[in-house]
């Protein structure tokens, strides 16, 4: 028997790869990009916070415990999608602040929310210390301008999907999926039903079917072929026309 390693770079060395095309990126599930991608800008493209919380300076919550909390005023409001424009943090002062927002201007660190207690409408008692960054997720912290993200022949999974989406990525050029044609060829084969004597149901050609589902290329279903020679032939000029593949299963040995 031929190693199953030998028999992989033997098939590979026989072939070339299909021309690549753009593809939406919807579209790209499982498909492998022919060229190398590359951020397009930072991700995030600002400083923003990961918590729920206050922002706040850092030296301003030194030595703040449960059992001694640290009283700031709190001079604002941010959600995420505002623009922090003309909000500052200043000496003693805190912004509440949601996840996903722009860290505003003299913060330094973000307390989350559990760690704090309301002081009327415009204070809060923070009753832990902070350091600086603290829950904050620097501009480019995930990817910088202009960084590789993924070489050339990366099999896109749902996850590259994301972070290719989080760049605005909305066309790939990838390997379009080939198309592969499955047949089997014998009189004894049946489809499904009754038995005759003498015959077997086909389950080889199910089984490649959904073998080439599984690897992310299109199956192309062409049934079951009798034991004519006229016939299989036709179906192999076929198959070959309208595939990049095509398997056949039966007729692997000396029989007429």
């Amino acid at each position: 028997m031929i190693p199953l390693d030998d028999v992989r770079a033997q098939v590979l060395a026989a072939v070339t790869a299909l021309e690549p095309h753009p593809v939406a990126l919807a579209d790209a599930l499982g498909l492998a990009t022919a060229a190398e991608l590359v951020a397009t800008e930072q991700v995030p493209p600002f400083a923003n916070t990961a918590m729920d919380g206050y922002a706040v300076r850092a030296a301003d919550t030194a030595d703040a415990a449960a059992d001694a909390p640290v009283s700031l005023r709190v001079v604002g409001e941010l959600p995420a999608g505002r623009s922090p424009e003309g909000m500052h943090v200043g000496a003693g002062e805190a912004i509440r602040i949601m996840t996903g927002a722009p860290v505003p201007s003299g913060a330094d660190a973000i307390v989350m929310v559990e760690g704090t207690e309301r002081d009327g409408a415009d204070g809060v008692r923070v009753m832990q210390e902070a350091s600086p960054a603290d829950h904050v997720r620097p501009a480019g912290g995930d990817l910088a301008g202009g960084q590789a993200v993924f070489p050339a022949r990366t099999v896109l999974t749902p996850a590259h999907l994301g972070v290719l989406a989080s760049l605005s990525h909305r066309e790939l050029l990838t390997y379009p999926r080939a198309r592969v044609g499955v047949l089997s060829t014998g009189d004894e084969l049946v489809e499904s039903g009754p038995l005759a004597p003498g015959q077997i149901r086909d389950a080889n050609r199910p089984m490649l079917l959904a073998l080439v589902a599984e690897t992310g290329a299109t199956p192309v279903d062409f049934g079951i072929v009798r034991d004519d020679e006229a016939a299989i032939t036709a179906t192999l000029e076929d198959a070959l026309s309208r595939c990049d593949v095509v398997f056949t299963s039966g007729g692997v040995s000396v029989g007429d």
